[in-house]
């Protein structure tokens, strides 16, 4: 009788399956995945944003608890509108949590309530200072028609802000979309760890 149950389970124990090493890779990745997405939620609740754009320096920014000012880096979620559906369209904003499934914008604050902003030919002007980095192209890297903000010469209103790269003349920022209001800022933040 014993040598028959062990018989018995020598052949349970042959017909018993072992993942196979597609199976091992698939389960690994898996949970990597899923610690990375945890770690990614941790850190967004916690006060860390990822920047991946050129607008400005990519890395890690951290939140600070402050009203947006001058100088400041601010994230914010796009309006809903027809140039924004374009600039998803294109690629300039790729798939966020933002309304209209927008990504969160990050860019520096250069102008602010009752800052004097002109759209010239060769840049963007704040109280008669030259932006670097600021003419507002024609067309894209590829070759697609771009459009300027439609107002030339105007004083910025209350909570409104000029929002800006600080480094890349191909920014999608101001510019050409006009001048943010302060509500949709969701946070300000601090560079923490950038790389160029």
């Amino acid at each position: 009788m014993c040598a028959r149950l062990a018989d018995n389970s020598y052949s349970h124990y042959r017909h018993v399956r072992h993942p196979s090493w597609c199976q091992r890779l698939l389960k690994k990745l898996t949970t990597v995945l899923v610690l990375v997405f945890f770690c990614l939620f941790l850190s967004d609740w916690l006060g860390l944003r990822f920047n991946h754009s050129q607008s400005v320096a990519p890395g890690f920014y951290w939140v600070i608890d402050k009203p947006p000012e001058k100088g400041d880096y601010v994230s914010f979620c796009p309006t809903q509108d027809s140039l924004s559906q374009m600039a998803y369209g294109r690629g300039y904003i790729r798939f966020g949590n933002c309304p209209g499934h927008y990504e969160r914008l990050l860019k520096y604050v250069v102008g602010v309530t009752g800052d004097t902003v002109e759209i010239l030919g060769q840049g963007v002007s704040i109280n008669q200072s030259l932006q670097p980095n600021s003419t507002a192209l024609p067309y894209d890297g590829i070759g697609r028609p771009l459009k300027p903000f439609n107002q030339k010469l105007f004083v910025l209103k209350p909570n409104e802000l000029w929002v800006m790269t600080d480094r890349s003349p191909l920014s999608f920022d101001s510019r050409y979309f006009g001048p943010i209001h302060q509500n949709q800022v969701s946070d300000v933040v601090r560079p923490l760890l950038t790389w160029q």
